[in-house]
């Protein structure tokens, strides 16, 4: 088993028993993960069931329960820093080239890097389409940064030195060359400013165009939205770029899809299907989310907010891709 960096020990020995943790933790709801009894038993198979939603750091005053989580699921994993990464920079193999040849041919802009992510480039490469499309649409010329790489989140990576990890978020900050970036996951936002990298979630930087959102042709569709989880913090700006376009907005309850925890991830997708029930879409800003959610049996059809943006400026070839059909 791999061993404990001294400064998780030190997290895990600041836990003070309150058990608040418990009370948002959505995986302890269906009795899965308590991140307390992880903290101070140094329960490690309990700490397996955690989803990594973050909720537990929210509310924590005195230590980052998330954090001790994902380093002690690594140590009862045994993990080991994948192998694909060691050829592609990812933490899961990259998809072919194919799916370019089912959208039209596109020119990326020179304003704003993108950096798409593991999931993005192993499972939805079309994202990348869409988000350019969407940008372009604004007048906003939007690239895949050259050489980008994991954001270092994932809990193989745990193995790695801290100076490692961050190495690789730098060099991408370095290939930037001081020009904007932006993420299609909020969870790599976050992993990339634990390190001071400062690359926002397209959500909060497309707020900035309303005016121009406004103006694109928009869609007339009946909207749910799914930020992620560590997207929720931004849901007003979910909320004012899907009004932008349109949509009418459902107002929904939120939450956690449960990842593919096992016993938990089913109850917590029945809890997101239930409160989307009165969509036509759910627009998602999360793509680990929108692939679980494409992937569930009688679910509602599924959108990236890049895909939204994309759809509201007349671009529909995205939806192709989707296991789950939009009718429109």
């Amino acid at each position: 088993m791999c061993a404990l960096p001294s400064f998780v020990e030190d997290i895990m020995a600041s836990c003070l028993g309150c058990r608040r943790c418990e009370k948002v933790c959505p995986s302890f709801k269906y009795g899965g993960c308590s991140p307390w009894l992880s903290m101070l038993e140094r329960d490690n198979a309990n700490a397996t069931m955690c989803i990594g939603c973050g909720k537990c750091s929210e509310v924590c005053k005195h230590t980052d329960p998330k954090l001790a989580l994902l380093y002690l699921r690594a140590e009862y994993l045994n993990s080991k820093v994948p192998e694909s990464f060691e050829s592609t920079g990812y933490s899961i193999p990259p998809a072919s080239e194919e799916w370019k040849e089912k959208v039209p041919e596109y020119r990326e802009g020179n304003d704003v890097y993108m950096l798409p992510g593991c999931i993005v480039q192993g499972r939805l490469p079309y994202l990348k389409y869409a988000a350019v499309k969407a940008f372009g649409a604004l007048g906003v010329g939007l690239a895949e940064l050259p050489e980008n790489t994991c954001c270092m989140y994932p809990v193989p990576f745990r193995v790695m030195e801290e100076p490692e990890r961050n190495g690789y978020k730098y060099k991408m900050r370095a290939k930037a060359h001081g020009r904007d970036m932006v993420t299609l996951c909020a969870g790599c936002t976050d992993e990339l400013g634990r390190s001071g990298v400062y690359a926002p979630h397209i959500c909060t930087y497309l707020a900035k165009y309303l005016d121009r959102i406004r103006k694109l042709p928009g869609v007339k569709l009946k909207v749910a939205i799914e930020p992620g989880c560590s997207a929720e913090k931004h849901m007003s700006d979910f909320i004012e770029i899907v009004k932008a376009t349109g949509a009418e907005y459902v107002g929904n309850a939120y939450g956690c899809c449960g990842k593919n925890v096992k016993g938990i991830s089913d109850k917590l997708m029945a809890e997101r299907q239930a409160e989307c029930a009165d969509a036509d879409v759910i627009v998602m800003g999360c793509p680990n989310c929108q692939w679980f959610y494409d992937n569930y049996e009688g679910g509602k059809p599924v959108i990236h907010l890049a895909e939204l943006l994309a759809m509201a400026a007349g671009d529909t070839e995205t939806l192709k891709f989707h296991k789950i059909p939009l009718n429109i």
